[in-house]
């Protein structure tokens, strides 16, 4: 290893001595020559600019910091592990910002590595309700590195372990309700791998550059979902920040994202599309609690509101009781399911209506339904409408005693 330590100083040294900042493919060569003369398995930190790499060299020796950055798989290397060439070569141009921020919060370590949007890096397909698929090619895409704080390796994505301490990633938009506005409804997606015990994730969503004008966020939480107990949100300032006495993973990093790239119109389009898709227009908003991607309503295909607030939505049967749904609305029998929490606490189900183009499919926490220990109908409902807006569908949830779910939908005329 005195040979490779040599080597490295001198490519610290060569790459040090020009008076002017080095350029983006001389710090790719020096690094990708670094690689050529470790030892296999060992992963290097690349493209460091000219700063950095003085730190580097200055602080080898003794800092944690500096030395600890190396252990990580770039962002195009993290591509190229997911056979993403096209996103990698993305990552090694002039448009990938490399942050390289690392929080630690309870049991867990959470860095990101770098993001990068554009048009075309990698192809994104939505499949609608009818089963058509479109391609979405205008994304963001954030690499994040999550780490055990003990320095315990991450179970792989072949074990057993794998996915029982999820976690939900997600941009977030200063003045927009994140509960509202996150990665389930800007069409996100990820990829995930483990290497040496780190746990990769690409995380991509719509591009989140025509808010560049605006502070932007990449919120890390513990779940499957958005948790609004992780995050605190001003609704007069549009401020959004981390909850100090959260139990649990709820990392926040500042995206620096290129103002210049700004869209105020082609935003406020994406938000209204955004509003029309969740609530049927903008007044549907207000009042609401929960929503499609958080943990107080993560679902498809409804608006989700809960008990007290409901009025506000202009849904009145989201107030009513279990003995009012039956006197104004129909059970529909044949969509009645009993549902088993999985071994995160999570309930599943899927279902549609064909004679009227409706249906829903989702899963839900259970904590985010019932109290611990309790039984009975869960104040907790959601209300889509079917393709002719003649009619709407209004799911229950009751606890049983035996700790499963019945899912009822009714039939509204209203």
């Amino acid at each position: 290893m005195m040979k490779h330590k040599a080597d490295m100083d001198q490519l610290l040294k060569q790459a040090l001595s020009p008076q002017e900042e080095p350029n983006r493919q001389l710090n790719q060569n020096i690094i990708r020559q670094a690689k050529e003369r470790e030892e296999m398995g060992r992963k290097y930190f690349g493209r460091i600019p000219a700063t950095a790499m003085i730190a580097a060299a200055v602080l080898l020796a003794g800092s944690v910091t500096a030395v600890a950055a190396w252990k990580y798989l770039t962002p195009d290397k993290v591509a190229e592990v997911m056979e993403n060439k096209g996103l990698a070569a993305a990552f090694q141009g002039d448009d990938a910002i490399f942050i390289n921020e690392t929080q630690e919060y309870g049991n867990y370590k959470v860095t990101l590595l770098g993001i990068v949007s554009g048009k075309s890096l990698s192809e994104y397909l939505v499949e609608d309700e009818a089963g058509n698929c479109t391609v979405h090619d205008d994304r963001t895409y954030a690499v994040t590195a999550i780490e055990n704080a003990d320095g315990s390796p991450r179970p792989a994505v072949s074990d057993e372990d794998y996915g029982k301490d999820p976690f939900f990633v997600s941009p977030l938009i200063e003045g927009q309700d994140p509960a509202w506005y996150n990665s389930v409804t800007m069409n996100g997606g990820y990829g995930e791998s483990v290497e040496d015990g780190i746990q990769y994730r690409i995380t991509e969503t719509d591009n989140v550059e025509m808010f560049a004008d605006r502070p932007l966020y990449l919120a890390v939480n513990s779940g499957t979902f958005y948790d609004q107990e992780a995050y605190q949100y001003d609704e007069k300032s549009g401020k959004i920040s981390r909850n100090e006495a959260y139990d649990g993973v709820n990392a926040l990093f500042s995206l620096p994202l290129d103002a210049s790239k700004a869209d105020r119109e082609a935003a406020d389009a994406y938000i209204r599309q955004i509003e029309e898709e969740l609530f049927g227009g903008e007044d549907a908003r207000d009042g609401a609690e929960g929503s499609e991607g958080s943990e107080d309503g993560a679902q498809e295909g409804g608006a989700a509101v809960q008990g007290e607030e409901a009025e506000d939505t202009g849904s009145e049967s989201l107030e009513w009781t279990e003995e009012e749904l039956e006197q104004k609305a129909t059970l529909l029998d044949r969509l009645t399911q009993v549902l088993h929490p999985d071994e995160e606490g999570n309930i599943s189900y899927s279902y549609e209506i064909e004679e009227d183009g409706a249906g829903s499919s989702g899963t839900i926490p259970m904590d985010t339904l019932f109290e611990e220990g309790e039984t009975g109908m869960s104040e907790f409902k959601t209300i889509s409408r079917g393709e002719k807006g003649e009619r709407s569908y209004i799911e229950t949830y009751t606890r049983n005693e035996d700790g499963s779910v019945t899912l009822r939908v009714y039939q509204w005329e209203g």
